[in-house]
This record gives structure tokens, C-alpha cells and sequence, in this order.
């Protein structure tokens, strides 16, 4: 702990950058998805983590074959680490703020939310912020945490952390499962398990947050599904659904023509949906915001 002031004001331009990389790979548990992540080389990334190390005096990182983890050093100065970003996050806003009440709120959607739910959302929460309106787009989950904590985004509508960052306010708006669509024309058994997929087709929806633990699920219950196609579009994976062309796993909040949702037994996979925002974002007009009207 006593390392960690003498890395809090030696802040270049550089270091936050390090930060971020750090980040990123804590995030996803090796070098390589971390650089993935972070949208840069491998190399670059290696040499940014060395660099950090050097500057504070420990290890961050223990390398694994099969990845990295946190030393407790390492622990520590990732939770400063965000602590610092978003704070950065929030001066950048505040610098902001003369403009703030003259311009959209920036918000950024996960992709993998229902549309109507997205839609209803967007317009509450421009009666209830007291802004001229919002300017959304689209992104990953990890990719969203990241505009968040540059700034580039005032809020996201997202799939919430049980522990937040430090400074990121959180307002839960929903909540909902991951279910299984099958066809209409399929027979469904009283109680569908994981082992009815065992060589039945599959669509994957590879930008579902779910799809490891769905996988892990399978593994355990030694199922091995015939995987028929993989799509980032929800449209694309539900109308191949109620073509016959397979199972896929989904929100319960999702629904498309001749396509069942059933609940798996054993399976509980669920989410709370609702915005994230760095406190002060937007002239604090967020932190005002006690419910969307």
C-alpha cells in the first residue's frame, strides 16, 4: 500500500494509458485479450505493463501459461487504477459543463438489450435528465466501461456491475433471464434440460455476455450441440430460430414470429439492466435524476 502515492502523482499522458492497458488485462485475464481489448499490439501492451511494474516498484501481474492474475500488489493498484480514471472521467466532464446543457446526451446501448426496451428507455430518459436529447450508439459491454471511463460517453444502458467502479452511479431500470428459443414446430418435453441440445443444431449469439457460462454449462453436463451458426445480430439468430434451423440461448425479453422460449432446468442465468454513469457526468444532471419519468 505504501508504493501506492508515489505512483498517484507521477500521472503522464503515458501512465494512463498503462493504467488502461492494466485494466484490460485484468479484465480479461491475459495479455493477449487484453491488447484485444484495449485495440492495440501485444507487444505494445507487454511493454506499457512492464513499464508500469518498473514505475511502481512490484509485480501486477503473476504470468500463467493459461493467462495472468492479480497479485494482491497488483489487486490494489487496479482498484486505485479505476479509481483514478473515473475520476479523470468526471474533471473532463465538470470542464465541460458550460456546454453541457447545449448539447445531447452521449449514451451508449449494449447490444444485446431488447429493442422496445432501448427505445422507452432513450425517451424517458431525455424527458427525465432535462437535456435537449440523447445521442446514442452502440457497443460491447467491455467496450461501453471503456468510453465510460474516457469521457467519451455520459452514461451507458447496459447489463450492471454487482460492484461498480469507484464514482460509477448506477440506476437499476430492469431485469431478465437467459432462456432457450426453439422453433414453434419443435416438441418441448415437460422439463427441458441442458442435455436436449446433445446433437441438436445451435445458433450462438457470440456477443452474449452469458456465452462462457453457457459453455461451461455444457461442458459439465458433457452436452456437445452442432453449432449451425454464429451471428452478432439478435434479428439474425431469432429469425434462424423460427426458421427451424436451430436452439439458441437469449434474454426472456427478446421474442420474434414462430419462436417459443423455454426455461432450462439447472440454468440460471440472469442480468439487472439499467444505466451507468460517472458521477458529475453531464453537468450532474444524471445525479440529479432520481427515476426516468
Amino acid at each position: 500500500m505504501a508504493q501506492l502515492p508515489r505512483y498517484r502523482y507521477r500521472l503522464s499522458h503515458m501512465d494512463i494509458k498503462q493504467l488502461r492497458y492494466a485494466i484490460a488485462v485484468a479484465e480479461a485475464g491475459s495479455f493477449s485479450a487484453g491488447a484485444r481489448q484495449a485495440f492495440v499490439t501485444q507487444p505494445t501492451l507487454s511493454a506499457a505493463i512492464a513499464a508500469l511494474e518498473a514505475d511502481v516498484g512490484f509485480k501486477v501481474f503473476d504470468r500463467h501459461p493459461r493467462g495472468v492474475v492479480l497479485t494482491p500488489q497488483g489487486s490494489r493498484l487496479i482498484a486505485h487504477a479505476r479509481s483514478v480514471l473515473s475520476e479523470l472521467a468526471a474533471m473532463k466532464t465538470l470542464a465541460r459543463s458550460p456546454a453541457v446543457q447545449r448539447r445531447r446526451l452521449r449514451v451508449g446501448l449494449l447490444a444485446t438489450l431488447a429493442p422496445q426496451f432501448v427505445a422507452d428507455t432513450i425517451a424517458a430518459l431525455t424527458r427525465s435528465a432535462g437535456l435537449p436529447g440523447c445521442q446514442t450508439e452502440d457497443g460491447s459491454l467491455s467496450a461501453l466501461r471503456r468510453r465510460l471511463a474516457s469521457g467519451r460517453l455520459d452514461a451507458i444502458l447496459t447489463s450492471l456491475e454487482a460492484q461498480p467502479a469507484p464514482g460509477v452511479c448506477q440506476l437499476e431500470l430492469a431485469a431478465d433471464s437467459q432462456v432457450l428459443a426453439l422453433p414453434e414446430a419443435w416438441e418441448v418435453p415437460a422439463q427441458v434440460t441442458p442435455a436436449m441440445l446433445h446433437g441438436q443444431t445451435l445458433i450462438v449469439r457470440i456477443h452474449c455476455e452469458f456465452l462462457q457460462a453457457a459453455s461451461r454449462i455444457l461442458d459439465e453436463c458433457r452436452v456437445a450441440p452442432i453449432v449451425v451458426a454464429r451471428t452478432e445480430s439478435d434479428a439474425h439468430a431469432m429469425a434462424m430460430v423460427g426458421a427451424g434451423l436451430g436452439a439458441c440461448l437469449v434474454p426472456d425479453s427478446l421474442s420474434a414470429p414462430r419462436v417459443k422460449l423455454v426455461q432450462v432446468q439447472q440454468v440460471r442465468l440472469q442480468r439487472r439492466l439499467g444505466l451507468e454513469w460517472i458521477k458529475g457526468a453531464a453537468g450532474g444532471a444524471l445525479d440529479r435524476m432520481q427515476r426516468l419519468a
